[in-house]
């Protein structure tokens, strides 16, 4: 039988392994490039975007809050003026 070349999930090195045993016989890790410093400082400028993005989720967020708290007065004015209109009657009463 032939060995098997497998590609490892973890470190994106390659394994072969001997089907008979079912053992590793050979593992070679994946070469990482190594980041220049000017990839570094793009990948830093990258991060100011998610800055970015948080803020103007903060910032809707917010509005939310102002829209239901606006909604709430709303409703609840709205329902003292009904409130005043007509009692609450208790089902006891009924009869």
């Amino acid at each position: 039988m032939s060995i098997f070349e497998v590609k490892c999930p973890m470190c994106k090195g390659t394994l072969w392994i001997d089907p008979v045993t079912s053992k590793v016989v050979e593992h070679r890790s994946a070469e990482e490039k190594k980041m220049g410093f000017e990839e570094f400082l793009n990948s830093r400028k990258k991060g100011v975007c998610w800055d970015d993005k948080f803020k103007k989720a903060k910032e809707e967020e917010r509005k939310r809050k102002e829209q239901i708290e606006q909604k709430f007065r709303s409703a609840k004015n709205d329902s003292s003026e009904s409130s005043e209109d007509s009692k609450f009657r208790s089902p006891l009463d009924w009869d």
